[in-house]
């Protein structure tokens, strides 16, 4: 079924925010072409101000916008020194200015116009307190408007992407409860049945080895991809980690594994809002780790732990399993796709953090895995995760 969902009021609020930009830009260049009108009719033609209205017309095509205010600004400060009214573009250079630099640039290069508008009217029509208050409340004016709008277009894009995540959180949210009712719940039932005819082949006593070897491979192909599903169902279900949820979300993932009673969990460290990014990396690392437990330890005891350091965060999931030769596990993962990929996706995931991931383990001896993720704002993403 298709969803077309109508345009929700954010986003129709982003058109028209739009559309006044485009009006805004507009009016900008129709006040320069103005201002420049009233030069050309009170103070004549010269070459110094076709340079200036070319030039500013050139803007579009220009692609070093820096440069192009450069320009802009020099050839009016040569205007200026003849042309008496062309004090008056400087209202329109404020705009043109905040709307195309940044503001560390924007804001001193406005004082700069301003500055120069004072000294150019003063010059050509002597010192007064219009011409020097003029040109200051007119960059003070052109600085709240100027800004004002900018952060209203800001805050209406932010507006604009909450919409849209909110509703990609609820477009997840439904297919993950269609895979639920029906690929998640048609391999469970196929598990069921398998179990029952290798339950009734038992108990016939039915001398078919091969029959009753396939139907053990079946039914046990048929719980892995149960499992599969379900963690593309958790994937694809909104987590909304908020302060103290993240335990509480890595405590379901425990309880809701197949083998959660024999899967503790614990946290240490005073629980503190984290990166978003992080606390996604870790729901998803704490996933598969306890997936990789529940299918490939044979383990009777495991547990999770939670730790919250004052520069990072860090997740132990620690089992007694049968373990494994990692070296030749990751070696095999690599020539055929298989193996280690768990943990080879939790290195990756890991590694884009900054983080590192350690492994400890040995064929009858277990199998430790500690995830270690900063949570400071600036990350090295050039290390590496490591193993031992």
């Amino acid at each position: 079924m298709v969803h077309t969902p109508q345009k929700s009021r954010p986003l129709a609020s982003a058109d028209a925010m739009e559309r006044i930009w485009l009006l805004w830009r507009i009016s900008i260049h129709v006040l320069v072409t103005l201002l420049s009108a009233v030069v050309f009719v009170r103070d004549g033609f010269s070459w110094p101000l076709a340079a200036f209205i070319v030039t500013y017309a050139a803007g579009r095509w220009v692609p070093v916008k820096q440069l192009w205010v450069l320009a802009v600004l020099v050839l009016w400060v040569v205007l200026l020194m003849d042309a008496t009214s062309a004090g008056f573009l400087a209202f329109a250079l404020y705009f043109m200015v905040i709307n195309t630099l940044r503001p560390a640039l924007a804001v001193p290069s406005v004082g700069v116009i301003a500055g120069i508008a004072v000294y150019g009217l003063g010059r050509h029509n002597g010192w007064s307190i219009g011409g020097v208050v003029g040109p200051i409340v007119g960059a003070l004016v052109a600085c709240v408007l100027g800004y004002g709008f900018l952060q209203l277009r800001r805050e209406s894009y932010a507006r604009v992407a909450a919409s849209r995540q909110a509703g990609e959180a609820d477009e997840r949210a439904r297919l993950a409860g269609e895979i639920h009712d029906t690929i998640a719940q048609g391999l469970s039932s196929i598990q069921m049945l398998l179990h029952s005819a290798e339950r009734r082949v038992t108990e016939h006593q039915i001398d078919d080895p091969d029959l009753l070897r396939e139907l053990r491979l079946a039914r046990n192909t048929a719980a892995d991809n149960v499992l599969e599903a379900r963690q593309i169902i958790a994937a694809l279900q909104p987590q909304p980690l908020v302060g103290t949820q993240l335990p509480v979300a890595l405590a379901r993932v425990v309880a809701s594994s197949p083998q959660g009673q024999a899967i503790a969990f614990a946290t240490d460290g005073q629980p503190r809002q984290l990166p978003e990014d992080v606390e996604a990396a870790l729901m998803r690392v704490t996933q598969s780790l306890v997936s990789n437990v529940v299918r490939h330890a044979h383990a009777t005891r495991a547990q999770v732990t939670l730790t919250y350091l004052p520069d990072q965060v860090s997740v132990d999931v620690v089992d007694n399993g049968v373990g494994f030769d990692y070296d030749a596990q990751v070696q095999r993962a690599v020539r055929r796709k298989s193996g280690a990929e768990g943990i080879l996706g939790v290195r990756t995931r890991v590694a884009k953090l900054g983080g590192d991931v350690h492994v400890e383990t040995a064929p009858g001896q277990g199998c430790g895995v500690s995830v270690m993720i900063p949570t400071s704002q600036e990350r090295d993403t050039d290390r590496g995760a490591k193993h031992e």
